[in-house]
């Protein structure tokens, strides 16, 4: 039987979209710059602020040394960035032993991301890169690689070519993993271009964040760090940022391989060539044994 009017039939709104609906009416988008010192990080955060904001600059050591954030408005978005200093490199547990500039990285992107910009130098994906990849999904959770776009810099470097071509035909198997690994959702800045060039770049890249928006229902990254410090807000800055440091630093032992986790793990023929080594060595060290056991038997 049909129903009619007030009796009619209605649908119950899903959870996501309602998620989604209220992120539209927020229009808010929290970005979070990742990935290793020396990539351009900084001037990736100025060229979507359309500001100089960030300190960027030429130099032999890090010019980040603080998380800082940057916002502007862009189309109907608010949007903030979260330029972040070395948190992703095999010595930040030595740079950051207490877990404070971790956990102020956490607040200052609370309630959580809608996209994480891994940054990389065009034609430069180092093991550097990789184990600063390795590095973000330890102190977020692999599932923010389902937030992740690759962001290029150096765009100029491909002389007007296609990026989607050079991500395809590169040797690098690290880095066609790597955007794969993150859906394909990659773009490249010139962070020295023009204006009206710059704000393109800034276009494509909104777009595939975008995109992560209505793909996630509006809502933003979340763990339970991001959880806990969500329940904090009526504490004192200063307390806020102590429960969210212990609170990673209790996680910290389950991370892979502890203080190891940032070392690539060999391809599968080195891996091969490694134990056939290791094997050959164990039998030359027992030949050596049995051939000193009778001298030592006589003795």
């Amino acid at each position: 039987m049909l129903l009619s009017g007030s009796e009619a039939y209605r649908p119950p709104v899903p959870t996501g979209f309602q998620e989604f609906r209220s992120a539209l009416q927020e229009r808010r988008l929290r970005l979070l710059l990742a990935g290793r010192s020396g990539t351009g990080k900084s001037a990736t955060g100025n060229t979507i602020l359309q500001r100089k904001h960030f300190l960027s600059r030429l130099a032999a050591t890090a010019v980040t040394s603080a998380c800082a954030t940057g916002s502007c408005r862009w189309a109907s978005w608010d949007v903030e960035v979260l330029d972040t200093p070395d948190l992703f490199s095999p010595e930040v547990a030595q740079a950051d032993p207490g877990f404070e500039e971790r956990g102020r990285c956490y607040l200052l992107s609370a309630p959580g991301p809608h996209a994480v910009l891994l940054v990389t130098q065009l034609g430069r994906f180092t093991a550097q890169d990789l184990r600063a990849w390795r590095g973000v999904k330890a102190l977020f959770g692999a599932g923010i690689a389902a937030r992740a776009v690759v962001v290029f810099t150096r765009r100029e470097d491909l002389e007007g070519g296609s990026l989607q071509q050079y991500v395809r035909d590169t040797d690098n198997r690290a880095l066609r993993e790597l955007v794969a690994e993150c859906g394909g959702r990659c773009c490249a800045f010139d962070n020295r271009a023009a204006d009206g060039e710059r704000e393109a770049q800034v276009g494509e890249l909104m777009g595939l964040v975008e995109e992560l928006v209505r793909d996630h229902g509006g809502a933003p990254y979340t763990n339970d760090v991001y959880r806990l410090a969500q329940t904090l807000g009526g504490l004192s800055p200063e307390e806020r940022l102590r429960r969210v440091a212990e609170r990673l630093a209790a996680r910290a032992p389950t991370w892979p391989l502890a203080g190891l986790w940032w070392w690539p793990k060999p391809a599968p023929g080195i891996r091969y060539k490694l134990g056939l080594a290791a094997l050959l060595g164990a039998l030359f060290l027992l030949y050596l044994l049995c051939r000193r056991w009778p001298e030592a038997v006589t003795a």
